[in-house]
């Protein structure tokens, strides 16, 4: 059982005039400590008296340390300003070999198109946006039902394996029929892989593979976008797209919500 002091110590823990959460707050050589709660506020209760010396620490910041005294039946107040520590890290790839490795010992060229360059061309979809990849070709088969086809180093659709997430949550058909289902909006970037690589990404990853990255949410956000296209000075081509981000109290989960109609 801890000794009942009655001998608290409060406070906030700031950098550059902005609050942190989740830092963490300690009594140095002890292992007594806490962590700031999503206002950046901490609190610790009946420490043991006399002097300490209490840090405050996070990451991507310099730790802090002051020197208290505890006494008891007393509280105190105790503020920190943390400055940024700059961090400096070699540039990892991970998506052509699905191993680390560093982007120069990679033998996997890996060409990323980002979500603000798909928003420039004003693509509704992905297979829009691909268009303007360089070495993949999109191609209309059918003038009937209109459906699309990704064709990477001379292949057919079917021959490419397109990815969410990393995951091929797809049949191989979707080269074919599938890339108009997934709209622009809803993508963070797309990176595409030239080449084979079946034993990595599966057996449909003959001509290439294209991994489609979407948004996750970091803070309680919206947005709506409407364009009009008018085609021939006769038709209208209207797309409507919004998107809602949520995120809990603690950080701990959310949730995207994405809106596209055409």
């Amino acid at each position: 059982m801890g000794q009942h002091t009655d001998a608290n110590v409060f406070g906030d823990v700031q950098s550059g005039g902005e609050h942190i959460p989740f830092a963490n707050v300690y009594l140095e050589g002890t292992t007594i400590g806490t962590t700031t709660d999503g206002t950046g506020h901490y609190m610790l209760i009946d420490l043991p008296l006399g002097k300490h010396v209490l840090v405050a620490k996070s990451m991507g910041y310099k730790a802090s340390r002051k020197e208290i005294i505890v006494e008891s039946d007393k509280t105190i107040e105790v503020n920190f300003i943390l400055d940024q520590e700059v961090m400096s890290l070699d540039q990892v790839v991970i998506t052509g070999t699905k191993t680390f490795k560093r982007r120069t010992e990679s033998p996997v060229i890996v060409h990323v198109l980002e979500s603000k360059n798909i928003d420039a061309v004003q693509a509704c979809n992905i297979s829009e946006g691909l268009k303007f990849q360089p070495g993949l070709r999109v191609e209309t088969d059918c003038q009937t039902c209109n459906y699309t086809q990704l064709r990477m180093n001379g292949l057919g659709g079917g021959y490419s394996q397109i990815l969410i997430n990393g995951r091929p949550i797809f049949s191989p058909l979707i080269g074919l029929y599938g890339m108009e289902q997934i709209p622009a909006n809803m993508v963070d970037r797309i990176e595409v892989v030239r080449g084979g690589g079946s034993a990595l990404y599966g057996s449909s990853a003959i001509g290439g593979t294209v991994n489609v990255i979407t948004h996750l949410p970091d803070e309680n956000d919206y947005s709506i976008g409407f364009t009009s296209h008018l085609i021939n000075e006769q038709s209208v081509d209207n797309v409507l797209n919004a998107n809602v981000t949520m995120v809990s109290k603690k950080r701990n989960a959310g949730a995207v919500l994405f809106v596209n109609r055409r």
